[in-house]
């Protein structure tokens, strides 16, 4: 596994700021159920998948029979028990982007899905309920299904409705399953076969999956089909759940299943920790012998900080001395459902240049009626870093 840096802001902000996301002609807003659904049910946070494979599955029940005033998934479900539609959201509001843990598998305030004979379209919707392209240029999702409902392959499409890739580079996954192991590849535009993601260089693999579902090991089988060791000497991952159905560790090995530290972090155990809402609220990796050691991008270990809405309000990444290294603040809208600011501080809370931000020490966000959103850079002393620049709702 390779958990996500401090610095996984870092990530998400250069897709938040720099994405092009054309919108569709729609102009009805999703703000209602999908029509074909017979009941609703939410949850604080969806479980970790790493493979699209795996359905969506909520974690973290909240028991209400009305939308509530936390962050939240809501899950609508047809006769058959089939998910047709999600909605992130605090009450009705739509959730923009509030940079927590489950944006690494969520792309979008709101998806749908539909089902036909053997196949399963999903859609991705901004928060005036327009059809957007997310996560790269992926307009809509195809899977096609075997005789027993088991996913096959998985197609993306952009607006034109012509084959696209993912942020990943990835136009379509092809999957075998037989008794809990899911065989996957992956594979470009140009048919060339794909890592499961730039940072994890694990390609065709088996995915073992347990009893309750949930994914519990990785296993690289490289380009051969036989199992493979990556440059970083990583073969297998281990993932584990709480009882809550929380990722709260990872493990590390190699081909041979001997404990190694690899991946992008380059530790042997990652551990995800958690409050009582499932919010995740540290990370922290170990060495094969059980000590605490810094994560490749040099953090010994993070913090993350939740106000009431379930909002990420700070993200701290301190040394192995105590020594704040960066801290990230955001701040939000009025209706807590889409990003204001984001600045880096240092310890003394002012705020610094940081590579975080692309060298400013701030960006301000604003949305005009329609949910178009323009950011601007500033340098510490409040003056403009650079222009004003516009992008969508994703």
């Amino acid at each position: 596994m390779t958990g996500l840096s401090p610095v996984r802001a870092l990530i998400a902000l250069t897709v938040l700021l720099s994405a092009t996301i054309s919108l569709s002609p729609i102009a009805v807003a999703d703000t209602s159920n999908s029509s074909d659904s017979v009941e609703s049910k939410y949850f604080r946070h969806i479980m970790f998948r790493e493979s699209p494979w795996a359905n969506y599955r909520g974690i973290h029940p909240i028991d209400t029979d009305a939308p509530p005033a936390v962050a939240h998934y809501q899950f609508d479900y047809d006769s058959e028990q089939r998910v047709v539609a999600i909605r992130y959201q605090i009450n009705n509001d739509l959730i923009d982007d509030n940079q927590v843990w489950d944006s690494f598998i969520w792309f979008a305030p709101s998806v749908k899905i539909k089902y036909g004979e053997s196949t399963e379209l999903h859609t991705y919707y901004n928060v005036n309920g327009e059809q957007v392209a997310v996560h790269g240029d992926v307009y809509s999702a195809r899977y096609s299904l075997d005789e027993d409902g088991n996913r096959t392959s998985l197609h993306f499409y952009n607006e034109e409705n012509q084959p696209s890739q993912n942020a990943w580079n990835i136009h379509h996954y092809e999957w075998r399953y037989n008794n809990g192991i899911v065989n996957e590849k992956r594979f470009d535009l140009s048919d060339i076969q794909q890592p499961m993601r730039p940072v994890l260089q694990f390609y065709e693999v088996n995915l073992e999956y347990d009893d309750k579902g949930q994914l519990a090991f990785i296993r690289n089988l490289g380009t051969t089909g036989e199992p493979t060791n990556n440059d970083s000497g990583a073969g297998i991952d281990r993932i584990v759940y709480d009882q809550y159905g929380n990722f709260v560790r990872w493990q590390v090995y190699d081909k041979d299943g001997n404990p190694v530290e690899g991946n992008r972090p380059m530790v042997h155990v990652g551990e995800h920790l958690y409050d009582q809402f499932g919010n995740k609220v540290g990370m922290r990796g170990f060495d094969r012998y059980g000590n605490q050691v810094p994560f490749s991008w040099s953090a010994y270990e993070h913090v993350y900080t939740f106000d009431d809405y379930g909002n990420q309000r700070a993200s701290d990444s301190f040394s192995k001395s105590g020594e704040l290294e960066v801290s990230i603040i955001r701040t939000y809208t009025n209706d807590n459902s889409r990003l204001k600011s984001i600045s880096t501080v240092s310890e003394t809370g002012e705020r610094i240049p940081s590579p975080v931000l692309s060298g400013a020490a701030y960006v301000e966000f604003n949305y005009d009626e329609n949910g178009n959103r323009t950011h601007q850079f500033f340098n510490a002393d409040g003056s403009p870093l650079r222009t004003s620049e516009t992008s969508s709702t994703n």
